[in-house]
């Protein structure tokens, strides 16, 4: 029997408790196949692969892509994650969240020819800029600083592009500017900055037009980061950064959730301490995931997250501990309620039993019936009137009493409480049957 139960518990855990990301089974939604977005959902995704963990990785065209897929469409949820540059807009009522920030941000940069100097926004005057493919966060960010009171006097001519598309088209003088929103360190950067000898514009004033909004941050690029010799760029820069923000959609659970943060916080050593987002422009319509909010406090994921996902996607552990709590003061309220019940019959009992010594003038167990004189007896019609009463009284506590016993209500191992109660009742019921079998003055004429 000991190894029956030991074989039983042992597949229990087998099939229940998990230490790796078997259950994790969504997508994530990156960007351009050469962007920094996508490097990273690979890397993600291989990682979790190495522990039974399965992440589609989904190349879109950036950033609004990527909210659009989150969203759905015609009420189709795919469970998916997705990297959002912060600022995109979120529909409010689509039940995003935000699982956090990656600790790198991104960079907005802005590459003309070599040998051009552009030193502030005024010199971009009825300049023609590529921004990007449409549906990209680098178009949406592009359009909304165009928009700025400072910048619409420019004139400036966006036009959307691919982005090694209007990079070449920036050398061949058919574009003034090119715009990304990319890690600077992404290896499409690299290849764009040293084949087609572009420059990183950074305007005097964009340090002035960057601090007008908390979620963007100045970032600098240092003298010859792409290429020592050449070198590019020849000079420090000063660059506009922004958030990238972890956003999940409604279908995914619980568990998958916390998977992904402990994903995330394995591939970036800062990631926990970097979060959660001190501030960022999409909290309004997306909030912080309960989930991440946990995930940050604690460091780690909680015990149930770690080895009973099935468990927490049902219910979270705070809640489980609710339930938990809420159980035991049922069972606790129950078991009063019992005991209550059984002062009552007991109480009772008592009291009958009192009537019964009052008519006879005994005890009320069966041994002092033994002792009785063969003349008593019940004397009066009245007495024996008070006596059939009494029996049909102590019948309905009886059955009461068996009634209680057999409830709901009654704690297990409280059962012999009413048994006792059952036979003390019966006890009298047997002294009070031979009473009025006795014959005597009580008999009707």
């Amino acid at each position: 029997m000991a190894i029956a139960v030991l074989a039983l518990a042992a597949a229990v855990l087998y099939f229940t408790v998990s230490g790796d990301y078997a259950f994790l089974r969504a997508s994530i939604y990156t960007g351009a196949p050469t962007g920094h977005y996508h490097a990273t959902g690979e890397r993600l995704a291989t990682r979790a692969l190495k522990r039974k963990g399965g992440l589609s990785v989904v190349a879109t065209a950036g950033s609004v892509e990527n909210i659009a897929r989150l969203v759905g469409e015609n009420g189709r949820c795919i469970p998916a994650f997705a990297f959002v540059q912060d600022g995109v807009p979120v529909p409010a009522d689509a039940g995003l969240q935000i699982l956090g920030r990656l600790p790198q941000p991104e960079s907005l940069l802005l590459f003309t020819r070599r040998g051009r100097a552009i030193n502030t926004f005024d010199d971009l005057k009825d300049a023609s800029v590529g921004i990007g493919p449409e549906g990209s966060g680098t178009a949406y960010l592009m359009q909304q600083l165009m928009e700025n009171s400072d910048l619409k006097g420019l004139d400036l001519k966006p036009s959307n592009h691919g982005l090694e598309a209007q990079a070449e088209m920036v050398r061949d003088g058919q574009l003034d500017l090119a715009a990304f929103v990319m890690n600077e360190d992404a290896e499409l950067i690299h290849t764009l900055a040293t084949k087609y000898d572009l420059e990183i514009v950074a305007p005097a004033d964009i340090e002035g037009l960057a601090a007008r909004d908390k979620w963007l941050r100045l970032g600098r690029i240092p003298a010859g980061f792409y290429d020592i010799a050449k070198p590019i760029p020849a000079t420090d820069k000063l660059v506009a950064q922004v958030d990238t923000l972890i956003m999940t959609n409604a279908c995914v659970h619980r568990a998958e959730r916390v998977a992904f943060l402990m994903l995330l916080s394995e591939e970036f050593p800062n990631f926990v301490r970097d979060n959660p987002p001190s501030s960022w422009k999409s909290q309004d319509q997306a909030p912080l995931a309960d989930e991440a909010r946990q995930f940050f406090t604690n460091g780690e994921p909680e015990l149930a997250d770690r080895y009973f996902p099935w468990l927490v996607n049902l219910m979270s552990p705070a809640y489980w501990i609710y339930l938990a709590m809420a159980v035991t003061i049922l069972f606790n309220a129950s078991n009063a309620y019992s005991r209550f019940r059984l002062w009552r019959i007991d109480a009772n009992r008592e009291m009958l039993e009192s009537r019964l010594k009052a008519l006879s003038g005994l005890g009320s167990t069966p041994e002092h019936v033994k002792t009785l004189a063969p003349e008593a007896v019940i004397k009066t019609p009245q007495d024996r009137k008070t006596a059939e009463d009494l029996m049909k009284d102590l019948e309905a506590l009886r059955l009461r009493c068996e009634e209680q016993l057999r409830s709901l209500v009654t704690p297990m191992g409280s059962e012999m409480f009413y048994r006792y109660q059952e036979s003390l009742i019966e006890d009298a019921q047997a002294m009070l049957a031979d009473l009025l079998r006795r014959p005597g003055g009580g008999k009707a004429l």
